[in-house]
């Protein structure tokens, strides 16, 4: 065995080793940035669920300040805000509900549609 033949050998296996290291490289860094997107649709998703529950929120101490803690006819001012406010959510569960708690004919009725309006946004910001 001659020494070009071990110099030989060596390049051969540098090279080699070269090879593998940057198939290894190039696949670990297409897993990380698959990983960031993934990871950015969560965080996204996360968000729009918390931004979510911060406007039912809102709406339900708004509506517990206006509606339940009033004396007599609610302000039409306020009753446009509410509106407003249950559409900005953008659930056709609670814009359901709001419209018959609106379309109530009596107190009773009106009573028992605020406590199906109230226990929605309870379980919506659950």
């Amino acid at each position: 065995m001659s020494f070009e033949s071990g110099l030989n050998r060596a390049n051969i296996f540098t090279s080699l080793l070269l090879v593998i290291l940057l198939g290894g490289n190039l696949y670990f860094s297409v897993q990380y940035v698959e990983n960031m997107k993934q990871q950015s649709a969560t965080s996204e998703a996360n968000d729009a669920a918390f931004n979510t529950r911060m406007q039912v929120a809102a709406f339900l101490k708004e509506f517990i300040d206006v509606v339940l803690n009033t004396q007599g006819p609610i302000p039409f001012d306020s009753r446009v805000k509410l509106e407003n406010d249950i559409l900005q959510i953008k659930d056709q569960t609670l814009t359901t509900q709001w419209q018959s708690f609106v379309t109530s004919k009596d107190s009773k009725s009106a009573q028992q549609n605020a406590v199906k309006l109230m226990a929605l946004l309870a379980d919506k910001m659950m």
